[in-house]
């Protein structure tokens, strides 16, 4: 069982039970009471749970199946791998959007070294992790603020970003399929993504190859809207084929 997975599992015990123990962990996932300890030191280190005797608690609160915290967790090295893979599609003096997508949020990381760079968002991750880099001019657009998503939503949101032109934006998705084309999880994220592609002259998708042909709740665009398609190298080779043979320019980091 990989790491991510048996965090989700002690995620989804601990938000049945409120409390889990090692033992109960050890069982469920089959690993070493280190191992399992591990995983919560790490947990614990993301502020989502806090370790107790033989055992760990939920952050009161924090817990939400499609909340930041949560979504960030579920397939973090595929995320960091696509997200320095779309780093080397930004020039200087470029003014990108970037969405509030767990996976775009990575691409924060990836961007410091530039000297003179516009970053249009909704999102209060990608400010707090930009913000002590000044010669990256943040734009936070305003508007209602999900404390789940940790983002800013509604008619003022989507009405600043159509005040603002980019040269690149980079979103996400919650699924993504030939037929149905971008999904999400929710619709007002959808709202903000479409108004963000369609202010920039070019539109990267960045979204893990477990999104490949899943469908999420809300179905909001056609693959036309995508300039780019970044997933990372576990995409299946069929489906690699398939995409690239309907147009979509994908970028896929070699195996190995």
């Amino acid at each position: 069982m990989t790491h991510e997975l048996r965090k989700k599992l002690i995620l989804q015990m601990l938000d049945k039970n409120e409390a889990v123990s090692i033992k109960e962990i050890v069982n469920k996932c089959k690993i070493s009471e280190i191992t399992a300890r591990r995983d919560l030191i790490s947990l614990e280190q993301k502020g989502i749970i806090k370790r107790t005797h033989g055992g760990a608690i939920l952050t009161s609160g924090l817990y939400d199946p499609f909340g930041f915290n949560i979504k960030s967790i579920e397939n973090r090295e595929q995320k960091i791998e696509i997200c320095k893979n779309a780093a080397s599609f930004i020039e200087e003096n470029d003014t990108i959007y970037m969405d509030c997508g767990t996976t775009v949020f990575f691409l924060a990381r990836f961007i410091t070294r530039f000297r003179n760079l516009r970053v249009i968002t909704n999102s209060l991750p990608v400010v707090s992790e930009l913000m002590p880099y000044p010669q990256i001019k943040i734009y936070l657009i305003g508007g209602e603020l999900d404390n789940s998503r940790k983002a800013l939503y509604g008619p003022m949101t989507e009405n600043l970003i159509a005040r603002y032109k980019a040269d690149k934006a980079y979103i996400g998705a919650g699924g993504v399929s030939l037929e149905h084309g971008l999904s999400s999880v929710d619709e007002k994220e959808a709202s903000i993504t479409i108004k963000m592609a369609q202010a920039a002259k070019k539109v990267f998708l960045l979204c893990d190859s477990s999104k490949v042909e899943n469908d999420s709740y809300f179905t909001y665009s056609s693959l036309s809207l995508v300039s780019y398609f970044i997933t990372d190298k576990g995409l299946d080779k069929s489906y690699l084929d398939l995409y690239k043979s309907k147009g979509l320019n994908m970028i896929v980091p070699l195996s190995g």
